[in-house]
């Protein structure tokens, strides 16, 4: 079969061009059909991996808390007005001075330093456990609370889109809070994995981003140091393994609080895993 001729002879080109745009254009849409089918991981056709299933990492079992910094004031009582490196605004140092332990005692109010950013301070024990299958539940010994993480899906993965030529970075994960939530010392926490996929050289892995809001107005440490009721806090949970060694939890806490701080409090604290729950020793609250 001959080529086709243009005018005086020549190959017209066109319609091998239209057929060469034709067969490219099948091939991308049969790429995004693929890949609508999919649905991303799990595919759209099957059912969404549960939290639990899709977890990088393993924060089940027993714990206790490491102390290698502000032994001090985190073992003992900090005396009133001390607060280290807590960026504190005007009102959050008025705040300071008001602590008065007795009146929280009186109040009913002697676990206002065992919140959501307070109890992973304390010499504590964590148990940590699947409460369901997108549910897993926190318990600290040391003031006997119970925090429980909420899983939405994680974020799903940038693309590049080959039409424009522009990188389309990840959605984030909705992290609505339902309607009616009270206020109470844990808050409530909205939770999901970073998971870092397996590459040439690189293992396997994530961690755990987890926010909390709804919290009752309480401290960070034992001596008054406030955060308020509209405070935010963000924590990501990894899991650090030792040659020889059973692995550690590395916990970086980031609170947002405009009322008191005048730029976000981050601080790291560090956990060591356990054998079995021997050591778990249920504790009340105590105001100092």
């Amino acid at each position: 079969m001959g080529q086709p001729s243009g005018r005086n002879g020549a190959i017209d080109l066109k319609p091998m061009r239209v057929r060469f745009i034709a067969a490219g254009a099948l091939f991308w849409l049969s790429i995004s059909a693929m890949a609508l089918a999919q649905g991303g991981r799990g595919g759209r056709g099957t059912p969404t991996p549960t939290a639990k299933a899709s977890a990088p990492i393993d924060l089940t079992g027993y714990w206790t808390s490491v102390i290698t910094e502000d032994w001090h004031v985190r073992m003992l009582s900090a005396p009133k007005g001390a607060r280290g490196r807590i960026p504190f605004n005007a009102e959050g140092l008025k705040a300071v001075m008001k602590w008065d332990p007795a009146a929280d005692e009186a109040e009913g109010n002697q676990c206002k330093a065992y919140g959501a950013p307070g109890v992973m301070r304390q010499p504590t024990h964590l148990h940590i456990s699947w409460q369901d299958d997108n549910t897993l539940r926190l318990e600290a010994d040391f003031g006997t609370q119970t925090r429980v993480f909420h899983f939405v899906p994680p974020p799903q993965g940038g693309r590049l889109d080959y039409v424009s030529g522009a990188y389309v970075p990840p959605a984030q994960p909705k992290m609505d809070t339902p309607p009616g939530i009270a206020s109470s010392w844990p808050g409530y926490s909205i939770a999901f994995w970073n998971v870092l996929e397996s590459q040439p050289h690189v293992d396997a892995g994530g961690d755990l981003t987890v926010r909390t809001t709804h919290l009752k107005p309480g401290y960070y440490w034992k001596n008054g140091m406030p955060y308020s009721g509209g405070a935010m806090l963000t924590e990501h949970f990894r899991v650090m393994d030792l040659p020889d060694n059973p692995p550690w939890i590395v916990l970086t806490q980031i609170v947002d609080d405009p009322e008191y701080l005048s730029q976000p409090f981050v601080v790291n604290y560090q956990f060591k895993k356990l054998p079995d729950g021997s050591k778990w020793n249920p504790t009340p609250c105590v105001a100092k």
